[in-house]
């Protein structure tokens, strides 16, 4: 947490030559020299290069807490290993991956010249190996305590997933975490859902609410009735002898009016269950309410695996997704992408004389919507 003694400094965005460098960090730093520094991260990454020469930065102040808020992904996340104290809060998500580069190769080639482009490429991957071997190494440094080694840092890497704060705890990655009063709220939660579709960056992952059916009940409400129906205990009407009937008179005395199954009781219409002796009974009107209730959870949790069915068959990303609503997210940002209508300065008059000297060379309207008569 916050002392009033800390300096704060707060980097967010990315790491590089255009956002925050090295000599932005150094420049506080030196300012605060034999101070407490409290730095606020909230970042996608950026250069290994400015990364570890920050992390240095951190190491020699040996006084900084690195905060980790929101979304924090890549270099940024070992570049905090410098600190003498790493925090994250509650609500935040952790994603490490091994190093990429931009690769863009295009052109007619030669025999010799595709050769010369493999062992290129060979070269590079032999560096990228090199990057990534470094980063293994100060994560598995960072959570040997953990008992981690440094091929499970390799098989994390690999993933490419976004891991809550208490996953980032039980490796070993971050000290504490800062608990938080509010959950993610649903616009921020689809906000970064549709942000990574777009940067076609994995989606991350949150806690998924129970989805609504079509009576505007949730799967919650059904299940509150089946533990409900599990506490139950229905006795059977029996023929007493006069001394069993001398045991039912004197369990009258124990009767008490049950409020705790509200679900239920909401169900049935009713303020409470009579309890006698921690037994319930149930009329038969009121079994066949319940009964009608499950039948149309199934419905409803049938209708929902359908909907998610349907839509992991468009994309192995949108299936990777957990959560209906998270994944219709996703999508419609996906479909956000596709261009639509006819680009500005490209529309096509209609039905003009020279049309017709050309009508047998027109592209079909099926293949070449342009000149698809409009409605």
């Amino acid at each position: 947490m916050l002392c009033m003694e800390e300096s704060v400094l707060e980097v967010n965005g990315m790491i590089d030559h255009y956002g925050w460098q090295r000599t932005n960090i150094k420049w506080h730093l030196n300012k605060n020299k034999g101070k407490k520094v409290r730095c606020k991260i909230n970042s996608w990454g950026g250069s290994v290069n400015e990364a570890i020469a920050i992390s240095k930065l951190f190491e020699e102040h040996g006084n900084v807490t690195v905060e980790f808020i929101g979304f924090c992904a890549s270099a940024v996340t070992w570049m905090a290993f410098g600190a003498a104290s790493i925090e994250i809060h509650e609500d935040s998500l952790w994603l490490c991956h091994k190093s990429s580069i931009s690769v863009e190769i295009y052109g007619n080639m030669n025999s010799d010249q595709i050769e010369s482009t493999i062992k290129q490429l060979q070269n590079e991957k032999k560096s990228q190996d090199a990057i990534d071997l470094i980063i293994a190494k100060k994560y598995a440094d960072k959570c040997a305590a953990k008992g981690k080694t440094i091929k499970d840092v390799f098989d994390l890497m690999k993933e490419e997933r976004w891991i809550p704060a208490d996953e980032c705890l039980d490796w070993g990655f971050v000290d504490h975490i800062i608990p938080g009063i509010n959950k993610v709220s649903n616009d921020f939660r689809n906000l970064m859902i549709e942000n990574c579709a777009a940067l076609k960056l994995p989606a991350p992952s949150f806690p998924v609410d129970s989805e609504p059916n079509n009576d505007g009940t949730n799967n919650s409400y059904l299940k509150k009735i089946l533990d409900g129906l599990n506490a139950f205990v229905f006795s059977n009407k029996k023929e007493t002898s006069s001394e069993d009937a001398q045991t039912n008179i004197n369990s009258n005395k124990n009767q008490t009016m049950n409020k705790t199954f509200v679900a239920v009781n909401t169900l049935l219409a009713v303020e409470g269950l009579t309890e006698n002796d921690g037994k319930v009974e149930l009329t038969i009107e009121q079994m066949q309410k319940v009964c009608d209730a499950v039948k149309q959870g199934e419905v409803n949790k049938t209708t929902v695996d359908n909907a998610v069915t349907a839509l992991d068959s468009i994309s192995p990303n949108v299936k990777a997704i957990d959560g209906l609503t998270n994944k219709i997210h996703a999508v419609k940002a996906l479909v956000n992408l596709i261009p639509s209508g006819t680009p500005a300065g490209n529309s096509i008059p209609k039905n003009t004389p020279e049309d017709k000297n050309y009508e047998d060379s027109k592209k079909d309207p099926v293949n070449h919507y342009f000149t698809e008569d409009e409605d």
